[in-house]
């Protein structure tokens, strides 16, 4: 088949995909021995003191059980769970919403407001919106604020994530969210992103006591995490995102164009019919 020559143009964005940090899988397996032997205590508490929940009947009938059993003894009480949970994060949904809250905190000053176009005016007089809802025994309404609990805006030492086993959608997010978020604490050093080998998350699953377990963050001063995050901060690299690091420098960009040479079949044209 006959071809011609043809150059197509690509503009280059400066919005290019970042790359995660390389960690060779020695690296890989100590890590994650050591992050298990942290976790293990919550797993731990959840199987010894914790009934792994079956519904929400189950839950109906285990309180009305109780409440029947208050009048011939209390129950034992459950000890508290260990110090490390109240620094561990579980979940995308809450480590994203965690990351946003910092990420937006680091932004400079010169972003104020003013240039983030025109906001909602609040009365200062104006009360929380509230949720009224009758209760059937007192017959006097009840008032609940409809608020959710804010994001956690503390620093985050690493963060831990079995890759191989997961699409890429739900994490392709994370290396430019952390890098901004990093920001937040100048004074401390930037979060890791930690990838852990495969096969690995049935072994998080039995330290946290946990069906299932994705994502897993460590917040900084976690108790018994000094060798942990000395390893981590040793043999994993930083996150670099290259056009954040060129807008800091405050120079001018021009456009890229791209020219590439290729070819292109030639096409005949079919003949009329008469």
């Amino acid at each position: 088949m006959e071809r011609k020559p043809k150059t197509i143009y690509q503009l280059d964005s400066p919005f290019t995909t970042v790359s995660w940090p390389e960690t060779s899988p020695q690296n890989q397996e100590t890590i994650l021995e050591l992050l298990c032997s942290i976790l293990s205590p919550i797993g731990q508490h959840r199987s010894n003191h914790i009934t792994p929940s079956k519904g929400k009947r189950s839950k109906k009938r285990r309180r009305e059980e109780e409440r029947e059993k208050d009048g011939a003894g209390e129950p034992a009480g459950i000890p508290p769970t260990p110090e490390i949970s109240t620094f561990i994060m579980v979940g995308l949904n809450g480590i994203t919403r965690s990351l946003e809250a910092l990420s937006q905190k680091s932004k400079p000053p010169a972003i104020t407001t003013s240039q983030e176009g025109p906001q909602p005016q609040l009365n200062p007089e104006t009360k929380p919106e509230t949720i009224t809802t009758e209760d059937p025994e007192l017959k006097t309404p009840t008032e609940q604020p409809q608020e959710t609990p804010p994001p956690m805006t503390q620093h985050f030492s690493a963060i831990f994530v079995p890759r191989s086993s997961q699409p890429s959608i739900l994490h392709s997010h994370l290396p430019q969210l952390i890098a901004t978020a990093s920001l937040a604490h100048p004074s401390l050093p930037a979060t890791r992103l930690v990838q852990l080998p495969k096969g690995c998350d049935a072994r998080l699953c039995d330290a946290l006591g946990l069906p299932r377990v994705s994502f897993i963050a460590i917040l900084e001063g976690a108790p018994h995490s000094k060798a942990l995050m000395e390893l981590v901060r040793e043999h994993v690299p930083e996150i670099d995102v290259p056009w954040l690091r060129e807008v800091r420098e405050q120079k001018y960009l021009s456009v890229k164009v791209n020219a590439v040479q290729t070819f292109a079949p030639v096409v005949e044209k079919e003949k009329k019919e008469s």
